[in-house]
């Protein structure tokens, strides 16, 4: 009977420990629908008339009372207290329009975009008014929140008409993201964030308040997506076997590391597009942007060195090492810090989207161990980086890269290739290798074509951290800095490259440059000033040839010059004046006019074309005291060119392209008939392009008109080019 006594205790016990814990862990059916449907995003269904609706917990009960316990399908009455006291580490609460995201707008964006704003007729005004959720959620994507135009347009990223607003680095830019793809609620936090802690005894004894019957669905509102950076809600007792355990928080100490989309991938879009994009003036360089982010990785990736920044070339050249156009970003500033964290936390690809299907959100990667950047780049052919030679001594980090293409022409006819008196040539234009002198900390650069000297430039960093403008100098035989694009392709004539009949193919000269660069909110400005070995008559009567025409050193003319350009957007505008002393008492003045549009991005159909087109004149007058010039002596030659190409995606383009040029023309005379040759004429070409990585092919057909004795020189081109 003892034994018998002592199980029956044993069995009371048990059962009256049970049944203490069962009030914390008890959890209403009505309460676990009502957390699946906040986790779901999921307004609740109204109670039935003479129904009550279950609140949630929102109160604390006394210290040392027992928790009630809520029988399975009861309601509980609002006057009960709640059991349980919110926990600390709940759930952050979804940033929503009224309360987070409206402030932000109207602080960055009302100025232009409110009812006597710049933008007030626009699709998008901030007007204080409950509308306002309307007009903002049409430019909302919460299933990519980080591609949603209102994003792209504030970070600059898309085509918009005012400045820069937001930086992807700000917290104003996270709020409005984490607010999208939250779903962008119209004014109250949604899908399960918990109530802020009560802040007194006071509040924590009255009753809980009735949740408000669900807000009808707004025309212009979103559906709420469970997001993956959002930790899940958990139960009120934290029950593993009713709802998964709660996402990790990246804690203050250990932040989380960037990934290159969407956060890398939108600061250089924004800043790096306008010229490296592929069809942009730096298109042919190793570094080609791309919408897309997986194809924009695949460029980036072999221009950095993960876990060191100050050694990747990419970060070198947005410091403004070795990098023509200057600091793309200045010591200390938001994008720059971005991307050096990206590298130096090992340079991973892009966030894993929220998968807004499924009803559990996963635990994410702790920041410690960050989550793999996806699948691996493809290996190309070739690095497509360069070939570093290591640092050495007073000369520093150098590094060697090349550009190469071997030509199949069908030549000398006229109209078509196929016709019988053509003939057939293998010729390789670009033979270039270039030796480069980099450094992340040291301002003087190098750059030297090592296999014929085409052109070397020595330059330094002139500005300090706290100058409102940026200055760089060089010194060489430097790259003339006139036109649009003066690396090998000017246009002028309607021929471009090593085809060009008006400016040398590549225009260097011994002299020295100065580049200043200052932006002002969605504007960029730059300037270029230079003293070079210039143009020397060989006889006071000729007639100037611009390509060949140029002083030697022993008997040096100066020329001076200057470009002055300006972007806004993918809208770029150059104007380039020179002056030179022809000797005999003559004088040149060459100016040029060069506008270039790169593919406005977000503009339908408009996104998938660039165009380009520039006039040059180049006027000879002067020498009446030595007799020669004056009226009817003086004279001028004439180019331009239209080029437009068609963009189906970013790797292939089509292209047509057609020039004017004429030279020797009187003053006073648009075309001087009596002075034509068959250097005047025009050209048209048409063409297709495909380029992967550095490695490029293409098909051309240009045709030659010359304005007097026509002569057999249409051409077709196939051109394979490598570039590493």
């Amino acid at each position: 009977m003892r034994a018998a006594e002592r199980t029956s205790w044993l069995l009371l016990v048990c059962a009256w420990v049970l049944a203490v814990p069962g009030a914390a862990r008890a959890q209403s059916q009505e309460e676990k629908r009502r957390q699946l449907q906040e986790r779901l995003g999921i307004q609740p269904a109204p109670a039935s008339p003479g129904q009550s609706q279950a609140a949630p917990d929102a109160g604390v009960a006394a210290p040392g009372a027992p928790s009630p316990v809520v029988p399975p399908g009861a309601v509980r009455s609002p006057a009960t207290p709640p059991a349980r006291m919110p926990s600390a580490t709940a759930r952050p609460r979804t940033p929503d329009f009224e309360e987070d995201a409206r402030p932000i707008l109207e602080k960055a964006c009302k100025s232009c975009h409110g009812p006597e704003g710049m933008a007030s007729r626009t699709r998008w005004v901030l007007r204080g008014e409950p509308e306002d959720y309307d007009a903002t959620v049409r430019f909302v994507q919460p299933a990519a929140a980080a591609q949603s135009p209102l994003l792209k347009k504030g970070t600059g990223t898309s085509l918009h008409g005012g400045k820069k607003s937001l930086a992807v680095e700000s917290a104003e830019y996270a709020t409005l993201l984490r607010w999208i793809e939250g779903g962008a609620p119209p004014g109250r936090a949604r899908g399960g964030t918990q109530a802020a802690p009560v802040a007194s005894a006071h509040a924590a004894s009255r009753p809980a308040p009735t949740p408000a019957p669900p807000v009808p669905a707004h025309s212009g509102s979103l559906p709420t997506a469970p997001s993956a950076s959002s930790p899940a809600p958990t139960t009120p007792s934290g029950d593993a076997s009713a709802s998964p355990p709660p996402t990790p928080v990246p804690s203050k100490e250990a932040p989380a590391a960037p990934r290159f989309a969407p956060q890398v991938h939108e600061v250089l879009l924004a800043d790096c597009a306008s010229c490296h994009a592929a069809d942009g003036m730096a298109g042919a360089s190793r570094y080609v942007t791309h919408t897309a982010p997986d194809a924009h990785l695949r460029s980036v990736t072999p221009l950095v060195v993960p876990g060191d920044a100050a050694n990747s070339p990419l970060y070198q050249r947005a410091k403004g090492d070795s990098h023509p156009g200057g600091a793309v970003w200045e010591p200390g500033s938001t994008q720059l810090a971005l991307l050096a964290r990206w590298i130096d936390t090992g340079a991973s690809g892009a966030a894993p989207p929220a998968t807004a299907s499924a009803p559990v959100a996963t635990a994410a990667p702790t920041p410690s161990a960050p989550a793999p950047a996806g699948p691996p780049v493809p290996a190309g052919p070739h690095p497509h980086a360069g070939v570093p030679l290591g640092t050495f001594p007073v000369l520093g980090s150098l590094s060697l890269n090349g550009r190469f293409d071997l030509n199949y022409e069908r030549v000398n006819y006229n109209d078509h290739p196929f016709k019988s008196e053509g003939g057939s040539a293998l010729r390789s234009y670009h033979h270039f290798l270039f030796l480069t002198r980099q450094s992340a900390e040291d301002p003087v650069t190098l750059t030297l074509e090592v296999l014929s000297l085409q052109f070397w430039e020595v330059g330094y960093r002139v500005s300090g951290g706290s100058w409102p403008v940026k200055v760089f100098a060089k010194g060489g035989k430097v790259l003339v800095p006139f036109g649009g694009d003066p690396l090998f392709h000017h246009s002028y004539g309607g021929l471009a490259g090593f085809d060009q009949r008006v400016l040398p193919v590549v225009f260097a000269r011994e002299g020295l440059t100065v580049n200043v660069e200052r932006r002002l909110g969605p504007l960029a400005f730059s300037g270029d000033a230079y003293v070079i070995s210039g143009y020397r008559l060989k006889r006071a009567d000729a007639v100037l040839n611009l390509q060949s025409d140029l002083a030697p050193l022993e008997d040096t003319r100066l020329g001076v010059g200057a470009r002055l350009g300006a972007a806004w957007g993918p809208i770029n505008l150059w104007y380039s004046p020179y002056f030179n002393s022809l000797g005999f008492g003559r004088r040149l003045f060459l100016q040029a006019l060069d506008v270039a549009v790169w593919r406005p991005r977000g503009l339908p159909v408009l996104e998938h074309f660039s165009l380009g087109a520039g006039l040059l004149r180049a006027d000879v007058s002067g020498g009446e005291a030595q007799g020669y010039g004056g009226p009817g002596a003086d004279s001028y030659h004439f180019a331009s060119y239209l080029q437009l190409r068609y963009h189906p995606t970013d790797w292939l383009y089509v292209q047509y392209r057609q020039g004017l040029r004429t030279f020797g023309n009187r003053r006073g005379l648009i075309l001087d008939e009596n002075a034509l040759t068959r250097e005047d004429g025009s050209s048209h070409n048409v063409g297709v392009m495909a380029r992967w990585r550095g490695l490029s092919a293409g098909l051309f057909q240009y045709w030659n008109l010359e304005k007097t004795d026509e002569t057999p020189d249409d051409f077709t081109r196939l051109v394979v080019a490598y570039e590493f």
